[in-house]
């Protein structure tokens, strides 16, 4: 059983406390890290610290990004399919 660690973060201006597994505490940190970097960013940009706002655009630009990952993922297994098929294909014609 994994043992369960207390993991108290700050996102944007809330703090949020959680119980993380210990093999994903790393994980976590680095992406409140990121959930901040991106809240600095958005501040300066649409020169606000409505936190509303602001963290509202931080999830939708995560969201943007996991969609991108997901389809350029689809796109790349697609293209690897593609060329294992022609390599088969092309390995088939040397065997007959």
């Amino acid at each position: 059983m994994s043992q369960q660690l207390p993991c108290n973060l700050l996102l944007g201006i809330q703090t949020v406390s959680l119980r993380v597994n210990k093999e994903e505490e790393f994980c976590v940190r680095n992406a409140a890290l990121l959930v901040n970097r991106l809240v600095k960013f958005y501040e300066k940009k649409a020169n606000s610290s409505d936190p509303n706002a602001v963290m509202a655009l931080v999830a939708l630009d995560l969201a943007m990004c996991g969609l991108k990952f997901e389809s350029e993922k689809t796109n790349l297994l697609e293209d690897v399919q593609a060329e294992n098929e022609q390599l088969l294909a092309m390995a088939e014609e040397f065997t007959l």
